[in-house]
């Protein structure tokens, strides 16, 4: 096992860093004021786009249609873990027995 290396689970600064790099380098550096406003900041921009995001017919579209594509597939992957299940419970209850 040697050389190989550990890993540990991300931290939130990680995740963040991953996805604005800039806003996890200064979020620490801003008072108490600043990082209240940028809650606000966020928090409106977010309701801007899940506004946006709900009137948008394109998007809507593709979303059924990825659904549908997915059926093909989703629907016998349901059907076979379902059915994996059952049988696990019939070797259950019958070890019991």
């Amino acid at each position: 096992m040697a050389g190989r290396k550990v890993r540990l689970p991300k931290g939130l600064w990680d995740k963040v860093k991953e996805v604005d790099e800039t806003f996890a380098n200064e979020v620490y550096t801003l008072s108490d004021v600043q990082l209240k406003e940028k809650v606000v900041d966020m928090s409106k921009y977010q309701t801007e786009l899940e506004f946006a995001r709900e009137k948008d017919q394109d998007l809507k579209s593709k979303q059924e249609q990825a659904k549908i594509a997915g059926e093909t597939y989703t629907t016998p992957l349901k059907a076979i873990k379902l059915k994996r299940q059952l049988v696990f419970k019939v070797l259950k209850e019958r070890t019991k027995s």
